[in-house]
């Protein structure tokens, strides 16, 4: 277990972290819906891990189970996913956030270009968010998920599917799995072309 007193602290900084997150998101969406008339948002869902959980994600990376340990390799504490229309929207959000200057960007993984073997899709960006703790500032690591409302249905319904199974989903339901995800790759692509064509007709 980890030691009472450090992991309290330890999730007060991600609880002002991920409130932090919360309104400097708004902040930036607000400002840009707009400027551009255009709501580029659809919903957000945030959340911070559980002890229960943190805990088996060091039991599965084999490191000891403590509250540094914690901090340095349990990179998703905080998870924030928002939820766009059309792809373009995923793209014009990440470049929104890289630009604000609000953050310090650690890392991106786009899997959308390059989606996982599971045939997940979606946009990562991992994070350092400041937060004030005792008169000076520190940096709090999170993770933003960012994706369409089509992924996040696939991402929704293959956790939901996963979870039935004590062990490795069978391969058939996996290549199942894999087709619906490229299916729905190719809808979020027809729909931004659809979309694109309505804007020229408007114009």
């Amino acid at each position: 277990m980890l030691e009472e007193e450090s992991y309290k602290e330890i999730m007060l900084k991600y609880i002002f972290a991920k409130k932090t997150l919360e309104v400097k998101l708004d902040c930036l969406v607000s400002e840009y819906e707009l400027k551009n008339e255009y709501t580029i948002v659809e919903h957000v869902k945030s959340r911070i891990k559980s002890e229960e959980s943190a805990i088996g994600k060091l039991k599965r990376k084999n490191l000891p189970i403590t509250c540094d340990n914690l901090v340095k390799h349990v990179h998703d504490m905080i998870g924030i996913r928002i939820v766009c229309s059309f792809l373009a929207d995923v793209y014009e959000l990440v470049n929104l956030i890289k630009n604000s200057g609000q953050f310090k960007i650690l890392d991106e993984s786009d899997y959308i270009k390059c989606p996982k073997t599971s045939g997940y899709v979606s946009y990562h960006l991992n994070i350092l968010v400041p937060i004030y703790w005792e008169k000076k500032v520190e940096y709090v690591e999170a993770e933003i998920q960012i994706r369409t409302v089509a992924m996040d249905f696939w991402a929704s319904s293959d956790h939901k599917l996963r979870y039935k199974f004590p062990i490795n989903i069978p391969e058939e339901l996996e290549n199942e799995m894999l087709i619906c995800s490229n299916d729905i790759i190719l809808l979020d692509k027809k729909m931004q072309r659809l979309y694109n064509a309505i804007k020229k007709y408007q114009e």
